[in-house]
């Protein structure tokens, strides 16, 4: 029997290069933002990710929204990626989430063009 889908907010596809910055003062990594949604997001990097990890992501939209997003690692599939459920985001994040997840398939491009430095960092 298949597993009920808990999500409480649907995710919107992305494919967004992000730079991913540790505590740690590590060399920052690439890695890219597959999916979001009001309740969390999807990313790939190019080595682990801490299962209950925190996190902060960061990005400008276009003309001058800062959206900001605190939450922890819930899931981890190696290679395949990392689910981070969010605590808390902000009025930004939540209008361009709304505004993407309303965009036809040929604004959809020109909401995305809008992002500016994604930044995903782990405490």
């Amino acid at each position: 029997m298949p597993s009920a889908e808990r999500r409480q907010y649907p995710r919107l596809p992305l494919d967004l290069p992000f730079t991913l910055v540790r505590a740690d003062g590590s060399e920052p990594m690439r890695g890219r933002l597959l999916d979001i949604s009001q309740g969390g997001c999807f990313f790939t990097a190019e080595s682990g990710v801490p299962r209950d990890g925190r996190v902060t992501m960061d990005f400008v939209v276009l003309p001058r929204s800062i959206c900001n997003a605190t939450g922890r690692v819930v899931r981890d599939q190696g290679p395949r990626g990392f689910g981070v459920e969010f605590g808390a985001i902000n009025v930004e994040l939540q209008r361009f989430v709304d505004e993407l997840g309303a965009a036809s398939d040929d604004e959809r491009d020109r909401v995305l063009s809008r992002i500016l430095d994604p930044e995903i960092h782990l405490a």
